[in-house]
């Protein structure tokens, strides 16, 4: 984790300097990814050393995942070598992240190789799936084990990366020299190198976005076709480069890279880091419109961590090194605000537009509404225990809650902006809150944490208010979704049966059925149900999850069956009947709902000042 000031002989943590022994000389790290297409990537660490005990470390806790997650169960080959003589070393019994040696006198330096095996993507989060036949992307924090003893920011590591032949590569590490395929970057300390993935493969393209500071789209695809990124995408996020700097007026970054993968054959992520941002997604994404449309968020969302959470980072998540816990409980800040401002840059760069970005906010204030684990779970939770809440499976998830710092924070945000726009007669605004929070260095890399109190500052030296009741009524609740920012912004929450075009959009990508607003279900194009919502028609009837529908009214089940029973049942004052297999019994469910098609909209208030749309206005044309 990134706590000091990079690439910048102070240290700092909380703004107190920190004493310790003098680091050590620099560690080399070379990678071998010449055997990626067989999954396996070789690394051969030197590190300096005194005789006596020595703990190294597998990184465990990374700073974009907010989880204990480091892949360490794929690591192979360990051996440890003092020229021809082989070193002996014991995993910890109870940290399974820490290598224990004793190093003999004599000894001033120990070379340590390690294979690091990639996974194939899977239905469950696995940072390992990194690498296919014609690409992968090279996470530092997987190929390597530093020593104890030390902050990440205070060590050093000397980096080189032998690729395939002929394989292209991007990252933002800085180089030192390139031979034939081998790359050397500059010395680099630990914290960077690991917030610095790198690019690699056969088929890669580079668009520039921007020169000053410079900032480029790099494509990497398993396939040559997938190159071709359509102009009007690159446009958009020529656009999104320009807003997020009207917006944050403040760069922390030598230069960014915005690193997209397109392919099948690796997991699809979103990753943060200083200086670049690692998404990946299917490769046909850019291509398919409800794709374009399911993603449209994740550039802003990424690139605005640039700032929040990567600049700006919550004092709980900025640990020293790899192995400390983080504390989440700032997340609603880390993920939700940035969620909040990837939706405003999303409007403000055409990415969306006015009516996909409100279907967008209806579409999440009624998945917050429709949460039935509000009544035990508070948003503040969810946060406190992200570390876990990760890795849940999506059956249950509107009872169990998951992740919903993201999407519910958007909402709370949301009516922060409102409410200052309304105390300050529509003069100030979220923007002016970027303004402030965000400025300071500029350039290089560095780290500036904060507290709650000072997001509370900052917000009144824009805004009096009592913002720590605002939020600490909200945060910690157990009841209703938190609708005021609608209100606030003058708009309200409706349900009618016109389609939500981002609903549709999502449903079509993920091949479910998105029926939380009427039945309150979520089903698998095969019938699986992925959640059913206690309280509501389904689940009251005796549906739940790892059910799977297998009829409908009498006919055979599918996706159009089902939505044609909810269409029609506004006209029709037959109970709807759906026939489920649990665990091979099967089981007729019969329940009364005639509501027909639910989907969330919103719907201006007359009368009210309409802040929302001001909101998503681009601010380089005002």
């Amino acid at each position: 984790m990134l706590v000091l000031l990079i690439l910048v002989g102070v240290t700092l943590l909380n703004g107190v300097a920190t004493a310790s022994a003098a680091p050590p000389p620099p560690i080399s790290i070379s990678v071998d990814a010449t055997q990626v297409s067989q999954r396996i990537l070789h690394a051969k660490l030197v590190l300096p050393v005194h005789p006596g005990p020595l703990t190294l470390y597998y990184p465990k806790w990374m700073p974009a995942d907010h989880s204990p997650d480091g892949p360490v169960w794929n690591l192979a080959g360990l051996r440890f070598f003092s020229g021809e003589r082989q070193l002996p070393w014991q995993q910890d019994d109870a940290d399974m992240y820490a290598f224990h040696l004793v190093i003999p006198e004599g000894i001033s330096s120990v070379e340590a190789s390690l294979d690091f095996l990639i996974s194939a993507p899977g239905p469950t989060i696995d940072f390992s799936a990194s690498g296919a036949a014609n690409l992968f992307i090279l996470m530092w924090n997987q190929v390597l084990l530093y020593p104890k003893g030390w902050p990440a920011s205070e060590l050093t590591f000397v980096p080189t990366l032998t690729l395939p032949n002929d394989w292209k590569f991007s990252t933002s590490l800085p180089i030192s020299k390139r031979s034939a395929n081998t790359v050397s970057f500059s010395p680099v300390a630990l914290d960077l190198l690991v917030d610095s993935p790198v690019q690699s493969g056969q088929f890669m393209r580079v668009f520039p976005l921007s020169p000053m500071p410079p900032q480029e789209l790099d494509v990497l695809s398993d396939d040559a076709w997938a190159l071709d990124v359509p102009q009007d995408l690159i446009d958009g996020y020529k656009r999104l480069v320009a807003e997020a700097q009207a917006l944050y007026k403040s760069h922390h970054f030598r230069e960014y890279h915005f690193l997209l993968t397109l392919s099948d054959n690796v997991m699809e992520l979103g990753q943060e880091h200083h200086e670049s941002s690692d998404d990946r997604v299917k490769q046909q994404t850019l291509v398919d419109p409800n794709a374009r449309l399911h993603v449209a968020g994740l550039f802003p969302h990424e690139f605005s961590h640039s700032w929040n959470g990567q600049y700006r980072r919550p004092e709980g998540l900025a640990t020293p090194d790899f192995q400390q816990p983080m504390k989440g409980e700032l997340l609603w800040a880390y993920e939700g605000l940035t969620e909040y401002l990837g939706t405003v840059l999303s409007a403000r760069s055409g990415l969306l537009t006015l009516a996909q970005s409100q279907d967008r906010i209806a579409a999440v204030a009624s998945e917050m509404e429709h949460r039935a684990g509000r009544k035990w779970r508070s948003l503040q939770n969810t946060a406190t225990a992200a570390q876990i809440l990760y890795f849940s499976v999506p059956e249950w998830a509107s009872y169990r809650r998951g992740t919903d710092f993201y999407p519910e924070a958007v909402l709370i945000w949301l009516e922060v902006d409102a409410t200052i726009r309304k105390l300050t007669s529509d003069s100030k605004s979220m923007d002016d809150f970027c303004h402030v929070f965000y400025a300071g260095h500029e350039g290089e890399p560095v780290i500036k944490t904060y507290t709650f109190t000072d997001v509370v500052s900052t917000l009144n030296g824009i805004a009096p208010n009592d913002w720590e009741a605002f939020f600490r009524s909200r945060l910690d609740a157990t009841a209703g979704a938190p609708l005021g920012g609608l209100l606030g912004s003058g708009w309200q929450l409706v349900y009618n049966n016109e389609p939500n075009e981002m609903i549709l959009a999502d449903d079509a990508v993920s091949g479910t059925g998105n029926f939380t607003s009427s039945l309150g279900l979520r089903v698998k194009h095969d019938g699986s149900v992925v959640d059913s919502i206690p309280g509501l028609p389904a689940f009251e009837a005796g549906i739940s999850p790892y059910f799977k529908i297998v009829g409908v009214n009498g006919r055979e089940f599918s996706l159009d069956e089902l939505k044609r029973a909810i269409h029609d049942s506004e006209t029709n004052s037959a109970p709807i009947e759906i026939t489920t297999s649990n665990s091979g019994k099967l089981a007729l469910h019969k329940f009364q709902y005639h509501k027909g098609s639910q989907f969330p909209h919103l719907e201006r208030v007359d009368g009210s000042p309409d802040y929302l749309d001001e909101i998503f206005k681009p601010l380089t044309t005002r």
